[in-house]
């Protein structure tokens, strides 16, 4: 035989609601042409009393039972058999107990249904199968052909779902029993979904999905559900989506840039202000069982670890939103293990001249060695934020990014308070920063497969070519704000450098706000400046005035604020760092609105003019401090801070405005 038992008698369940008489007409009409030659229709209409999907076709089921039907093929309405006959229905029968045809909705088609293992979403399978035959995990229910058996064993759908996921369950009910379910994928039929844009179906969605979770989710789905629930709560996603789509496009359209930015922005901001928070929590602790010495060796060791890695950076995270959204990404994978080849060149030459400099102070060298294990933790979160950034999803990275801190800050906290040891705490910090590698590994291979170290140093050299400004800028940008620290070690003491640490730690918080505008806003220049100059500068125009606003709002509070409140946290020697933010503060305005110019230079290809603003600011820096740090101490590098950044904007708003002009000469 060709097919499954073509002479068996067939029962249709059509639930209705509320469904027009032409198209009743035309399904029974389209059903008849079928060529059955024996079956019955059954007819549920819930529109007087509407007992659900399950509700209705429960009842048909028992009565089509009842006739002796020994294959039930469950239907909406809203669907068309056009071109196929009973032989293309019933040609999954002999590979499966349950079974369905791959469905054309709105333009696409999809084949059968996927189950997330660890959320239990049901998500449609856009992608066609090799065989015709295969396994999935469901089927949708707008054509679900069940033979009867499965039910005399596993029972009738769960009346407990009023609409959506009763299919899912009743699949997986039937598979847990033995049973087949699957897709003939060479058949196709049309579902026009009448009621996609119902706004009541997303909730319907997400009630049917929560019941589901709670009748078969384990303590490990649980527990993963859990953790994700700040990211659900952002992305206020629908729980049941075709696979591989984005979780959003039901909110926004696909070109609903500005939606896309919010959400981005957003994600990044708070994500950002959640890290600050708990590291400002874990700064409060530290000064209050750390003396300003001790302090100021714990600054010195995160500044030496951090001071090579735009080397690890190797400019890619800017040259990623700049020039990879118009390429192709296909090379992301060279960018990434470009940057893990480097990362560990740039681990060496961290400990070297953590050596070379710290060599009277064996503790800070010890130190160094277990903290400098981050180089290879910010190069996978870097690439996992690049990822994200090309994908338009940045929310990925800041919900791990929160989740990471949370579990450090609090460890480092405990861990302070009872053993009061610094040789305690960086020994946690390489322990947690090797585990946030591993798990940022995991995101990327997760979501960008296959994941293979190659020595591919022509493409490399390419890569270098593009972002080797971005890498001295980096460098140079990082040697230009902590100059004075190591300055202050040297010339001063390791107490000095705490407290001028901890004054500028209050003004370092706030600086989240530009770090989060620099990654969303790149990849927005880079794409408007291609196709409009005149909104570009609009944009530029608009940037800089709000951007201008937030500082100032931000100088004005703290200035007046911070000797008001800060005495409840600086206590003994660290009184007098109140005076250091006080100064600094009015450098946070000038960083915004230099931030903007700097982006602007970037997509402007002009990167060039900003590494040689940040070289000459560099040695500007080194000379001013050497000269003032032996009288003034660290009030010297304040004030130094404020006036470096007053030039700072001034040259990059000339370079940018003598560039604009002859770009458009």
């Amino acid at each position: 035989m060709k097919n499954y038992k073509s002479k068996l008698k067939v029962g249709f369940i059509v639930v209705l609601y509320k469904t027009p008489l032409t198209e009743i007409n035309r399904i029974e009409n389209e059903i008849i042409k079928l060529g059955f030659t024996d079956f019955q229709i059954y007819f549920i209409d819930n529109s007087k009393e509407n007992k659900g999907y399950a509700g209705g076709a429960n009842s048909a089921i028992e009565q089509a039972k009842i006739d002796n039907c020994e294959l039930l093929i469950v239907i909406n309405p809203d669907i068309s058999f056009k071109k196929l006959k009973s032989k293309d229905l019933l040609a999954g029968g002999k590979h499966f107990d349950i079974w369905g045809l791959a469905m054309r909705q709105r333009g696409k088609i999809y084949y059968g249904g996927s189950l997330d293992p660890w959320r239990l979403t049901g998500g449609l399978i856009d992608e066609r199968p090799s065989k015709r035959f295969v396994k999935t995990d469901w089927i949708s229910g707008s054509l679900l052909i069940i033979k009867k058996k499965v039910t005399d064993k596993v029972g009738l759908f769960d009346e407990e779902y009023f609409m959506y996921y009763e299919d899912v369950d009743f699949c997986l009910r039937a598979r847990k029993s033995g049973f087949r379910t699957g897709v003939d994928s060479g058949k196709v039929y049309d579902h026009f979904e009448w009621f996609s844009s119902n706004p009541e179906k997303e909730k319907l969605l997400n009630t049917a999905r929560w019941k589901f979770f709670r009748k078969y989710a384990n303590f490990r789905q649980r527990a993963y559900e859990l953790l994700r629930s700040p990211k659900h709560l952002l992305e206020k996603q629908r729980f049941w989506t075709p696979r591989f789509l984005k979780s959003y496009e039901g909110r926004a359209s696909r070109n609903d840039k500005k939606y896309k930015f919010i959400l981005n922005f957003g994600s990044l901001n708070i994500s950002s202000l959640i890290n600050k928070t708990l590291n400002f929590i874990l700064f409060v602790f530290l000064i209050r069982y750390l003396s300003p010495e001790d302090y100021g060796t714990y600054t010195l060791v995160w500044t030496q670890a951090a001071i090579f890695s735009p080397f690890v950076d190797l400019g890619t995270t800017s040259y990623g939103l700049i020039d990879l959204p118009t390429e192709k990404k296909q090379k992301f994978l060279t960018m990434h293990n470009l940057r893990l080849f480097v990362s560990l060149i740039a681990f060496v030459l961290t400990i070297a001249s953590g050596l070379a400099l710290f060599k009277d102070n064996p503790k800070i060298i010890n130190y160094l060695a277990l903290t400098s294990f981050i180089i290879f933790s910010n190069m996978w979160s870097g690439s996992y934020l690049i990822l994200n950034a090309l994908r338009g999803k940045l929310y990925n990275s800041a919900m791990v990014s929160i989740l990471f801190n949370l579990v450090l800050i609090c460890s480092l906290i405990v861990l302070m308070i009872f053993f009061r040891s610094l040789a305690v705490i960086f020994l946690a910090v390489f322990l947690f920063y090797s585990l946030y590698s591993l798990i940022n590994y995991l995101l990327i291979r997760k979501d960008f497969t296959p994941l293979k170290f190659k020595l591919d140093f022509a493409a490399w050299k390419k890569l270098l070519r593009k972002s080797y400004l971005y890498v001295l800028i980096g460098f140079f940008a990082g040697i230009y704000f902590r100059l004075d620290l190591y300055l202050l070690k040297i010339l001063k003491s390791e107490a000095e450098v705490g407290i001028y640490s901890s004054g500028f730690k209050f003004f370092e918080a706030l600086m989240f706000v530009a770090a989060s505008y620099n990654i969303t806003r790149i990849p927005i220049f880079a794409r408007i400046i291609k196709n409009s100059r005149s909104k570009f500068l609009e944009l530029v125009g608009k940037d800089l005035i709000a951007l201008l606003t937030v500082g100032i709002t931000i100088l004005l509070s703290v200035y007046f604020l911070s000797p008001v409140f800060l005495p409840f946290v600086l206590k003994g020697g660290y009184l007098t760092a109140i005076r250091v933010l006080k100064i600094v503060i009015f450098a946070f305005p000038l960083i915004l609105v230099s931030s903007v110019l700097i982006n602007s230079l970037y997509v402007m290809q002009k990167a060039y003019l900003v590494l040689v603003i940040f070289m000459l600011q560099t040695g500007i820096n080194f000379l001013l401090n050497l000269y003032f740090i032996p009288k003034f101490s660290y009030i010297a590098s304040a004030y130094i801070t404020v006036v470096s950044e007053m030039v700072n904007l001034i040259l990059l708003g000339s370079v940018f405005l003598n560039s604009w002009k002859k770009s458009n000469l």
